[in-house]
């Protein structure tokens, strides 16, 4: 199988994010969900939002972003995590809006962008398990 130059960057992409997701929610496990929960409350103590829904929310967060980044490093069900992450991209935002970190809420935007890029191409999606497993086939010319 010949691959094309889009396809392969498109695959690269997908694996460096998903890494980089993967990597946020694996090791915020390793640590303890509930010491992250604790601690996201701690710095969303000032917000408007309940604290625990904060909590609570908090305990989700590593293991919302290990499966989304292991469902990206291996190309599986892509485009439903590429959906899945960018709202759970604009959940986070909202947390940290409301206690007014425009900073961390401009690196969630960048965040955004790479799902938004990572969606309009997923038809480069070639190097997956999707493609392996869900796309049809064309005969060998």
């Amino acid at each position: 199988m010949k691959t094309s130059d889009k396809s392969l960057a498109y695959a690269l992409l997908r694996l460096a994010f998903g890494v980089n997701f993967a990597g946020h929610g694996l090791v915020r496990i390793y640590n303890g969900v509930g010491a992250f929960a604790a601690t996201t409350a701690e710095h969303l103590a000032k917000s408007p939002l309940p604290h625990g829904f904060v909590v609570g929310f908090g305990y989700s967060i590593p293991w919302i972003e290990a499966a989304l980044g292991m469902g990206l490093m291996l190309g599986l069900f892509t485009r439903a995590a590429l959906v899945l992450g960018a709202l759970f991209m604009m959940a986070l935002t909202v947390g940290v809006t409301s206690n007014q970190q425009w900073d961390v809420a401009g690196q969630q935007l960048l965040y955004s962008v790479v799902f938004f890029v990572l969606l309009w191409l997923v038809e480069w999606n070639e190097w997956s398990l999707d493609a392996l497993f869900f796309t049809t086939r064309k005969a060998d010319a």
